[in-house]
């Protein structure tokens, strides 16, 4: 755990990060789809097919000539990332609601002779933009998902963010910082099997930045060298990233960019914070 010292070169290092996103991709998940425990990533039922959200992250520079240059593979989970090309990808522009651009890449991936079709859109809308990659095992397999894929892509809109309530620095100095507590955590089986999982106590934390960010975990938070990365965590686990304010007294959280969560609850007390009946300290 970060000692009071290691906190405060946290704190100073957190003071830099990166402005919030204003922009989110909704859409109807693929129906009986498996969803992973790690950010926006179904598998789809009785296919090899996966397909992984990437939510909207800033950019500077053109993007959609970085896109069509190099598909934007250093933005892809690694597990995820095309080993090679084969033959030129095929672009395609697409109007999306809310989104200023879109545009569909779609090759083949050789892999030991076999090819493994891909589908990447990029999205943009401002000057954020968002991923949604799609993949798989076969060409066999990419046709049983097709249908799913297609009804999840006519799903899909952009929305505007309303920006969140300026946060004071007298709010954010009572605030700022990294909170611990222990709540039960679910944990699923090897067999994706409905109610197989069970729950156990697990640590839980909560980290406030002093620029309104807010990041949740279980068991742990990987901070090396006294920084934590807000921007690489909203784009791996953008369901447990968001911001915070103080309004009418107290605390706001709102989190949870796939599905929106508001949370109201008192200010810290004593390096104390009490969220869903879970009593958090600050470390």
């Amino acid at each position: 755990m970060p000692t009071r010292s290691l906190l405060a070169v946290l704190l100073l290092a957190l003071a830099g990060a990166a402005q919030a996103q204003t922009h989110v991709l909704r859409y109807a998940p693929p129906q009986g789809a498996f969803r992973s425990s790690l950010g926006e990533s179904y598998q789809i039922n009785g296919t090899n097919a996966q397909i992984q959200v990437y939510q909207f992250d800033a950019f500077s520079g053109d993007i959609t000539q970085a896109f069509q240059r190099t598909l934007l593979r250093e933005r892809i989970s690694p597990m995820m990332q095309e080993e090679n090309v084969a033959g030129a990808p095929k672009f395609q522009r697409l109007a999306m609601p809310g989104a200023d651009a879109v545009i569909t890449a779609s090759f083949n991936e050789n892999r030991v002779g076999i090819a493994r079709p891909h589908l990447r859109m990029l999205i943009v809308a401002g000057k954020e933009f968002a991923i949604v990659d799609a993949t798989a095992g076969t060409p066999q397999g990419w046709q049983a998902a097709a249908p799913a894929l297609n009804r999840m892509a006519a799903s899909m809109r952009v929305e505007a963010e309303a920006p969140p309530t300026p946060l004071t620095a007298q709010a954010a100095n009572g605030i700022a910082g990294l909170y611990q507590g222990v709540k039960p955590k679910y944990m699923a089986t090897m067999v994706n099997v409905t109610g197989s999982g069970y729950y156990t106590q697990a640590l839980h934390f909560y980290l406030f930045s002093p620029d309104g960010q807010v990041y949740r975990a279980y068991d742990k938070l990987e901070t090396p060298g006294g920084r934590f990365d807000f921007a690489g965590a909203g784009r791996r686990d953008p369901v447990n990233i968001g911001r915070y304010s103080v309004e009418g007294g107290k605390l706001v959280i709102r989190i949870n960019r796939t599905n929106p969560e508001k949370i109201v609850t008192e200010l810290p007390r004593d390096g104390k914070l009490v969220i869903y009946s879970v009593s958090y300290e600050r470390q």
